[in-house]
């Protein structure tokens, strides 16, 4: 990083007997500007985390928590081990809410790479709103997949996917299930297809438990969306709740006009 650009980063966050949060929230805008107008180059590297904190009299604490800021907006990655680079271009999943797609394949879409983390296969009871989302009464056995699902290993969403079991076999099936796209491999491996879903949008801030999943700051918004899949003879076979990081996946609607 050029001597300028330390000096323009300087100018931008005196006072340094701010709080902070603000401190945070000051590098976080410095940074993110040099990098908008162009000062900070698609790809360059920052300088190392204890070179830059030094350089701009701050905490590595302080400096941390302004790239996290900057990583959840898709300007920063972070290669651990190696830097801090600035993206080469801004990754926003973003999806109409008039179709169904997998989110791997929304993922591969903006030349992402899909990956999860924290995966699990159980067998669980359906709590009530479960069970009335699959129509069976409740307490009846599901197979419940938790997991969070990655864009270039940074967590943008956590998954909670219910999945209606008609027998056991259906679970042992369920447990092979290994990441990805559930959509493709309940069609290719359990002979499910997903004809349609509904969905429920509500706005949610993280608790600490998802803060801690998706390495975002409690009280940050999330995307909830409960989504109810169905097959061909209109029976639900799937209950997702994701919770997406709002700053990368967005949703779109088409709307009609009025009538003339």
């Amino acid at each position: 990083m050029e001597r300028q650009l330390i000096t323009n980063l300087t100018d931008r966050i005196r006072g340094r007997n701010a709080s902070r949060d603000v401190l945070v929230k000051r590098v976080a805008d410095a940074l993110r500007d040099q990098i908008r107008s162009g000062e900070l180059k698609p790809g360059s590297r920052l300088m190392s985390e204890i070179a830059l904190a030094k350089s701009l009299e701050i905490s590595r604490a302080t400096l941390r928590e302004a790239l996290r800021i900057l990583v959840r907006e898709g300007l920063i990655d972070i290669k651990h081990g190696i830097g801090a680079f600035v993206v080469d271009e801004r990754r926003l999943i973003w999806s109409r809410l008039d179709s169904m797609r997998s989110f791997t394949e929304l993922i591969r879409s903006v030349g992402g790479r899909p990956g999860d983390r924290d995966l699990s296969v159980a067998l669980a009871r359906a709590p009530a709103d479960v069970a009335e989302a699959l129509e069976m009464p409740s307490g009846t056995p599901v197979g419940l997949i938790k997991r969070v699902r990655l864009i270039d290993g940074t967590p943008l969403s956590i998954a909670l996917e219910y999945a209606r079991l008609d027998n056991l076999q259906d679970f042992q099936r369920l447990k092979e299930f290994s990441g990805g796209s559930l959509y493709e491999f309940l069609r290719d491996r359990c002979g499910i297809t997903l004809a349609r879903s509904s969905v429920v949008i509500a706005a949610i801030v993280a608790d600490a438990a998802q803060a801690a999943l998706l390495k975002v700051r409690k009280g940050t918004p999330l995307l909830q969306l409960r989504e109810p899949h169905y097959d061909p003879a209109g029976r639900p076979v799937l209950f997702a709740v994701n919770y997406h990081n709002s700053d990368i996946v967005q949703f779109t609607v088409a709307r009609a006009g009025l009538p003339t």
